[in-house]
């Protein structure tokens, strides 16, 4: 199974790249192809993954000063078309989707789904109208068209359960199915029996920011 993710800058989408990665478990592979965004970059927890079993895939450089550059390989492309579990975390918003013309040939010849993940408290994404031309305009430009989204409403560490269940009514208007909602597990406690997503993913700490951030 091969899982794309895009999403807006702010959205969560390295977020849930990497705990996707950690649901999947040993024998997965996180493959890094967000050229747009050096901030917050799957491949800076490549020592945890590999350690955990799951490969890290992301520039043909083979050392620590790729991190900021577009040194983009394809060399995954193998375990793609041998239906590994493959999860691509894409830059955000249309730009990062035209790698996806280097790649989709691959994708799709295989089980895959192309997640979109979603915000509602992102100036960028916090109406319905905004997440829909958003995904259009990922939709223009890549050869794979999304299959679902990822409600992840957060605030950060400020982030309550009445936020996420607020996110999900609006993220449900989108038109697309909600294949995940993203949440704290003490926020998962108290209303996990009320979401409207097929899967959920549960996090105790955030991955890609430190605790005072």
């Amino acid at each position: 199974m091969t899982t794309v993710i895009t999403g807006f800058y702010g959205s969560g989408k390295t977020e849930f790249a990497l705990n996707l990665a950690l649901q999947k478990g040993e024998g997965a592979t996180l493959v890094d192809l967000d050229v747009i965004n050096p901030y917050f970059r799957s491949r800076e927890r490549i020592a945890e993954l590999n350690s955990r079993g799951i490969a890290v895939e992301s520039d043909h450089l083979d050392n620590n000063t790729g991190y900021d550059l577009p040194a983009v390989s394809f060399a995954f492309l193998s375990k793609v078309r041998n239906g590994e579990n493959v999860i691509i975390d894409l830059g955000g918003g249309d730009s990062g989707a035209r790698l996806l013309a280097y790649c989709h040939e691959a994708v799709l010849g295989v089980p895959h789904d192309f997640l979109c993940v979603l915000n509602p408290f992102r100036q960028d994404t916090d109406t319905v109208d905004k997440m829909q031309s958003f995904i259009a305009s990922v939709n223009a430009v890549s050869p794979l068209k999304v299959t679902g989204v990822v409600c992840n409403g957060h605030l950060l560490r400020h982030t309550t359960a009445e936020d996420v269940l607020f996110s999900e009514e609006v993220v449900s208007k989108v038109g697309l199915p909600i294949k995940y909602t993203m949440l704290r597990r003490d926020i998962y406690n108290e209303i996990g029996g009320k979401l409207l997503s097929e899967k959920v993913m549960i996090f105790d700490k955030l991955q890609m920011r430190q605790d005072w951030q």
